[in-house]
C-alpha cells in the first residue's frame, strides 16, 4: 500500500511542473510576438533610410560615371523661327541608365544588409508611460532588396515663351527584412532629377515621342508628355 500511495504522489506532483512551464511557454510566445512586432518597425524604419539613401548615391554614381547631360537623352528639334516643334527620347540610352541603376541599388543596399537596432526595454510594454525608457537591447537585422528604375518626364511653366523640362527618375524599391526567422516585406518610392534644361521659344502643347518597332511599320510606342497650359 504504501508502495502505490507514493507512485500517485509523485504522479499528481509531476502535473505542477508541466503546468507551469505550459504557462511560461505561453507567456513567453505572447512577449516574443509583441517583441517581434516592436523591432520590425524599428528596423523597418532603419531599412527606409539605408534604402533612399542607396537610391540617391546611385542616381549620382550612375549619371556621374557616365557622364549624361539632357542633351544625351533628349533631343530638341527647331523650325526656322526657333520654335520647338518635336522632342525625341533616346530609348536606347534611357533604357541603359534604368538597368544600370536598378542593379546599383541593390548593390549599394547590401553593403549595409546585416545591421542592428537597439530598442528601450519599458516600448515593449506598449504603454506610453514606459516608453523610451530603460536599457536598450539590441537586435541583429537583414535586409535584402530588389529596385526598379523609370523615367517621367515633367514640364513646367519657367516664365514668357519658356518652359522647364525635367526628366525625372522614377524609382522603387521592394526589401526584405529578416529578423529571427521572419520576415517583413514592404517597398519605398523615390524619385530624383536625371536631366533638365529650360526651352526657350513657342512650344507645342504636348510632345509626342514614337517609337518605330523592328518587327513592324507600326508605332511600337507612343508617348504623349503634355506640356504647361
Amino acid at each position: 500500500m504504501v508502495i502505490i500511495k507514493n507512485r500517485r504522489y509523485n504522479r499528481k506532483s509531476a502535473v505542477l511542473p508541466i503546468s507551469f512551464l505550459l504557462i511560461i511557454s505561453i507567456i513567453l510566445g505572447a512577449a516574443f510576438f509583441r517583441m517581434r512586432s516592436v523591432v520590425f518597425v524599428y528596423a523597418r524604419s532603419v531599412a527606409e533610410t539605408v534604402m533612399l539613401n542607396a537610391a540617391n548615391n546611385a542616381v549620382v554614381e550612375i549619371l556621374s560615371d557616365n557622364n549624361i547631360s539632357y542633351d544625351d537623352i533628349i533631343k530638341l528639334s527647331r523650325n526656322d523661327e526657333g520654335n520647338v516643334t518635336s522632342l525625341e527620347v533616346n530609348i536606347v540610352k534611357m533604357n541603359l541608365l534604368k538597368s544600370l541603376i536598378s542593379t546599383k541599388v541593390p548593390e549599394l543596399v547590401a553593403k549595409d544588409e546585416n545591421y542592428s537596432v537597439r530598442i528601450p526595454v519599458g516600448t515593449f510594454f506598449g504603454s506610453e508611460y514606459t516608453m523610451g525608457l530603460g536599457p536598450k537591447v539590441k537586435f541583429k537585422v537583414q535586409i535584402t532588396t530588389t529596385a526598379f528604375a523609370d523615367f517621367e518626364n515633367e514640364f513646367t511653366d519657367a516664365g514668357m515663351n519658356q518652359v522647364l523640362h525635367r526628366v525625372m527618375i522614377k524609382m522603387k524599391i521592394n526589401a526584405n527584412i529578416l529578423f529571427a526567422g521572419y520576415t517583413d516585406t514592404f517597398s519605398v518610392s523615390t524619385s530624383a532629377v536625371a536631366a533638365q534644361t529650360v526651352i526657350v521659344g513657342a512650344a507645342p502643347d504636348a510632345f509626342t515621342n514614337v517609337i518605330e518597332t523592328p518587327a513592324s511599320d507600326v508605332a511600337g510606342l507612343i508617348n504623349d508628355y503634355g506640356a504647361t497650359n
